[in-house]
């Protein structure tokens, strides 16, 4: 099976950007194919990217490269990790986008090592010299991981890295405690509860129903499907298998004027 390197990153569609990673990964590996996932992702903006290869990564075939850039700190003294779990690797500034690749509990954590295998070097006066980091850094060792090159000499083992504040959501006696990581060009607005985490907490709780509160809000309407919903904000568990807030033909961001990065709260009652 030929292998894949997989991109996200937030570099848009109008901009050279991506298409140049692709030119240096082929270069390096002709016969690499190199997927888009997305690069719509909002600029910098971690939570939706850290959703995405949450919920996708499994999808692909075992041994894929995911090459992950979304990089606030482009240029600054963070590392850049390289992470191997369930057969597969992920590729990513260190700061936080990987989070949950992170707390799964197998895997092996590296941050890349030396300049062998960049495009220039990595320091000139103690000063980064790239502004481009994907394309002169990630990218070919992306590409080199992928045609065969032992990860270790690539990079080497470490156990600090950063985790991504807000990810992960935090259960409580009658309740859970979360936020929107993700919001769709539909506008459904995706939390980051499951709804397994959210039957199991339920069912706990020895309480039958439940209901979101967000931004002065209250929802108490779930349905199964989007169309079974009304033109009124509901709850639904989405294909991802996390619980959403929808609005049948319509947007439920706009709706609600809300955004990635706002809190909600499940009450059980």
């Amino acid at each position: 099976m030929k292998k894949v390197i997989a991109l996200l990153t937030d570099f848009g569609y109008s901009d050279y950007y991506t298409g140049v990673l692709k030119g240096v990964i082929k270069k390096i590996n002709p016969d690499i194919d190199v997927l888009d996932i997305s690069h719509g992702i909002p600029s910098f903006d971690l939570l939706p990217a850290a959703f995405v290869i949450d919920k996708n990564f499994r999808f692909f075939p075992r041994s894929t490269v995911f090459l992950v850039v979304v990089d606030p700190g482009v240029g600054s003294d963070r590392k850049i990790l390289l992470i191997t779990h369930a057969g597969y690797s992920f590729i990513a500034p260190d700061n936080g986008v990987l989070t949950p690749i992170l707390n799964q509990p197998k895997k092996i954590v590296r941050t890349l090592k030396g300049d062998r295998f960049f495009l220039i070097p990595g320091k000139i006066r103690e000063k980064q010299v790239s502004t481009f980091e994907a394309r002169d850094k990630m990218a070919p060792v992306a590409a080199y991981l992928s045609s065969g090159v032992d990860p270790e000499e690539l990079s080497i083992i470490t156990s600090k890295f950063v985790l991504l504040k807000g990810y992960s959501p935090i259960p409580e006696v009658n309740g859970i405690k979360g936020g929107i990581v993700y919001s769709d060009k539909f506008g459904n607005l995706v939390s980051n509860i499951s709804g397994n985490l959210l039957f199991t907490a339920l069912n706990k709780s020895g309480l039958s129903r439940f209901k979101v509160m967000i931004h002065g809000n209250e929802i108490n309407d779930f349905y199964q499907t989007y169309m079974d919903g009304s033109r009124k904000p509901f709850i639904l568990i989405g294909s991802h298998g996390n619980i959403e807030i929808a609005v049948n033909k319509g947007s439920a961001t706009q709706l609600l004027d809300i955004s990635v990065g706002q809190p909600l709260e499940i009450r059980f009652y």
